[in-house]
């Protein structure tokens, strides 16, 4: 005879009922014995059945203790879309810094709950609750109406060139990990064509060095492509 699911979960919790209050060994073996029998269980199996906690006590275990760090989230979530919603490998670095600035404009307060809670969240724990999170996403705007666009003009080169002086610029940042800070960047100047390349070391990220870089490099590789393409 079959039971339904829910004789069988009775059934299951009188047999633990019983089985924990038997006093000897022989005892439990013929409750599991009339276990096997009634279900059909293998004896390992009947065995996991019976030590197995109820669903009641199960939901009792179940996590009562509120959540922490639950004043400085709001405070956390515009810090991160301030900071143009990075991941929290990129965030908790600059978490508690980012903060105090925002507080300084006047666009957040910061309490001193939320100022420790920010200073003892860890980053397992921020990137648990970031996770829920819904982050934007980007908007395309065609080319033709964004701003950028219509106010610079701007030529776009064939990469099929077949002569020397197309030139590739890129900029390499050595910030060992970290995009916060004053680092070394190196400027890199490379013909398309011949494959001729200069690079120079730059200290930050100065409009002026930078530029002055570029139009240094941008010359010389220009000249050393055609005057020796082989190189």
């Amino acid at each position: 005879m079959r039971m339904s699911m829910q004789s069988r979960r009775e059934y299951l919790s009188t047999m633990r009922t019983r089985y924990r209050q038997a006093r000897s060994r022989s005892e439990k073996s013929q409750i599991l014995d009339e276990l096997q029998e009634t279900l059909g269980y293998a004896r390992k199996y009947a065995i996991a059945a019976i030590n197995a906690k109820s669903e009641q006590a199960r939901r009792r275990q179940s996590r009562t203790r509120p959540l922490r760090y639950q004043a400085a989230m709001p405070v956390i979530q515009m810090v991160w879309e301030a900071l143009d919603y990075p991941c929290a490998e990129r965030l908790y670095p600059v978490l508690v810094r980012t903060a105090e600035q925002l507080a300084r404009h006047g666009e957040i307060r910061l309490t001193p709950e939320v100022l420790d809670e920010l200073r003892h969240i860890s980053r397992a724990t921020l990137a648990r609750r970031m996770a829920k999170w819904d982050r934007p996403k980007a908007k395309h705007v065609q080319a033709d109406k964004r701003p950028v666009a219509r106010e610079i003009p701007v030529e776009r080169c064939d990469w099929d060139e077949a002569r020397p002086g197309a030139l590739e610029i890129d900029l390499v940042e050595h910030n060992g990990g970290s995009s916060t800070g004053h680092y070394a960047y190196t400027l890199s100047v490379v013909d398309i064509v011949t494959g001729y390349s200069r690079r120079l070391a730059v200290l930050g990220r100065g409009q002026g060095r930078h530029c002055k870089g570029t139009g240094a490099h941008s010359d010389g590789v220009a000249l050393c492509s055609l005057g020796n393409p082989q190189r």
